[in-house]
């Protein structure tokens, strides 16, 4: 019992984020469930995203979805260069961002205001991480697995480390402010 009073801050930052990670995983996952072989539409949109960006210097490019899985594939002259698939469109990472923030609580306008704008900051290093996966694999081949193993995951959770540290540097609520 006294632990708990001791670290009564740290319990409750521990809840909060749990509470909003939780609700935001059971959501993802209702959400997930209306597509059963599909591909979910927010993955579907990041493939066709990433496509059009390809396809601005690479006009080849197209996209397939499975009808057996769910998952796409990003083409290029009629060879799969990427495949997607729904860890791919950075929902999982937004959520996990949410949570922090939930988790440091601060006022309401600036998380009004800091959450969208950093779940848009999330979706679009996603969107530029799969562009370059993808040209690493058509020009760089042998780069391709420690480019989407160890680069390109630390460079999404390095920005969402970043939007962190904006946000409890900036924007939480501090014990003595509260």
């Amino acid at each position: 019992m006294e632990l708990l009073r001791k670290y009564k801050s740290v319990w409750v930052f521990l809840l909060r984020f749990f509470v909003v990670y939780l609700i935001g995983l059971i959501g993802y996952n209702v959400f997930l469930n209306q597509y059963s072989i599909q591909l979910d539409g927010i993955t579907r949109m990041v493939t066709e995203q990433v496509a059009s960006m390809l396809s601005v210097s690479l006009p080849e490019i197209s996209c397939t979805y499975s009808d057996i899985s769910p998952l796409a594939q990003i083409r290029y002259t009629g060879i799969t260069i990427v495949l997607l698939v729904e860890g791919c469109n950075a929902v999982s990472i937004m959520i996990l961002f949410l949570a922090f923030l939930g988790a440091f609580k601060g006022r309401k306008r600036d998380v009004l205001w800091f959450a969208p704008l950093g779940l848009l900051i999330i979706y679009f290093a996603n969107l530029v991480r799969i562009y370059l996966i993808s040209m690493i694999i058509l020009y760089y081949p042998n780069w391709t697995n420690m480019a989407h193993d160890y680069v390109f995951p630390g460079v999404i959770y390095g920005t969402t480390f970043i939007l962190w540290v904006i946000w409890v540097k900036y924007f939480s609520i501090k014990e003595k402010d509260a």
